[in-house]
């Protein structure tokens, strides 16, 4: 596993929302190509792109929301240098002039099939000039760039045919052991940056919990929640992401393409370390662990899915992160994955929005309370449903059940979504 490669691609900061973030992105590399700002802008979006984006607060944006304003405010002042940070410029009279623009109708928008899962097209009209870009495969990935037709810039593929990148098929057939030996791998360089992650997802939550945000999920529980670990990790984690869902313009260490798996995979671990006094390698190698579970997890059932992965994957992650991090062995943290899994497998994803807070909090609690049953030796003997003490076989079962036992969740939520 080159694991450079891995935490380059898949654990990043990101400013907002992917989703949204990744509009904004498309929306900018094609004005970029214009001589000024667009008069019309047209989105043409995959289904779980439509989904995630539609109800999220905007970094900076004075209360907008979704995708319309996230391509309004990248296509007049993003910068598309800056990738998922894109939004990272935008100041008061650009908020004004993209509020107007969607006011005004100018901004549309309409679901695709037959596409990535992730993707996007951003098409601008300035007079009889017209610039269209797409970003499609990750959030990130700028694949092309067109003005008036032509060809400007595409995106090469260093993989092949196959379009998929080694450490991703690794991460396919990874079994438990090498996911737990590749986390003991990391280097100092590595080492620094993991830590510097867990820092700027607990600035975020340490902001929740001083007042409260969106639905207010974190200030409100802290408030309950006393000395005890896990009620604190439930608390801080949901603080984070209701910081994030209201559009607060603080970047995120993400995971698997999402800022909210991030703060699940992170903020567990990362306070457990203050609270236990664990040193900086212990809590590095704790948190490649659950960026890597995460992964594995994400490799098999996709990018975005009908299931809540900031639940299912990050909170797999995050509880072997903490078998790791309290000493325990391997096939412990492997039983503390498969207890999360157990628990929250059923829990879908209607889109990103304020309360995605609770489902992060829950994710992050549930963590917490399967670490401590594995470090109890209590974990399964045998597959309970669809969950295997294997971790690769259960990945394997989750990946089945999310493209073809939820594929109507996701076709139900988009048309639910759209009725308004």
């Amino acid at each position: 596993m080159d694991l450079h490669e891995f935490f380059a691609a898949e654990v990043k900061p990101a400013l907002g929302c992917t989703e949204p973030g990744a509009v904004a992105l498309a929306a900018a590399a094609a004005a970029a190509r214009l001589p000024g700002p667009p008069e019309r802008i047209h989105l043409r979006l995959s289904a779980n792109i439509f989904k995630n984006g539609k109800s999220v607060g905007i970094p900076g944006a004075d209360g907008l929301r979704g995708n319309l304003a996230a391509a309004a405010l990248g296509a007049l002042a993003g910068d598309p240098a800056a990738g998922l940070e894109a939004l990272g410029g935008i100041g008061e009279a650009d908020v004004a002039q993209a509020r107007a623009m969607c006011a005004a109708g100018t901004v549309t928008q309409e679901i695709v099939q037959d596409v990535p899962v992730v993707y996007v097209e951003a098409e601008l009209r300035r007079g009889g000039q017209s610039a269209l870009a797409v970003v499609s495969g990750r959030h990130d990935r700028l694949e092309e760039v067109r003005l008036d037709g032509a060809v400007v810039h595409k995106a090469g593929d260093a993989h092949g045919d196959a379009g998929l990148p080694p450490y991703l098929a690794e991460l396919r057939i990874a079994a438990f052991a090498d996911l737990w030996a590749w986390a003991g791998e990391i280097d100092g360089r590595l080492e620094a940056f993991l830590l510097r992650g867990a820092q700027m997802n607990l600035g975020v939550a340490t902001l929740g919990l001083k007042r409260p945000w969106g639905l207010g999920v974190g200030h409100t529980l802290s408030a309950v929640a006393g000395a005890e670990l896990g009620g604190r990790i439930k608390a801080a984690t949901a603080a984070a992401a209701d910081v994030r869902m209201a559009g607060e313009r603080l970047a995120v260490m993400s995971s698997a393409g999402s800022g909210n798996h991030g703060l699940t995979a992170v903020i567990p671990p990362a306070l457990a370390a203050g609270s236990w006094g664990s040193g900086p390698r212990a809590l590095a190698e704790a948190l490649a662990l659950s960026h890597l579970v995460t992964g594995a997890l994400k490799a098999r059932t996709g990018r975005l899915t009908p299931m809540c992965g900031c639940a299912v994957a990050a909170g797999a992650g995050a509880a072997a992160a903490l078998v790791r991090l309290a000493g325990g062995a391997a096939q412990q943290a492997e039983q503390a994955a498969g207890l999360v899994l157990a628990s929250l497998l059923g829990m879908i994803c209607d889109g990103a929005k304020a309360g995605c807070a609770l489902k992060v909090g829950t994710a992050a609690f549930e963590a917490y309370c399967a670490h401590r049953m594995a470090m109890s030796g209590r974990g399964m003997d045998e597959a309970e449903g669809i969950v295997d003490p294997d971790f690769r076989r259960t990945s394997l079962n989750l990946g089945e059940l999310s493209a073809l036992g939820f594929a109507a969740v996701d076709v139900a939520v988009t048309r639910l979504l759209q009725r308004d």
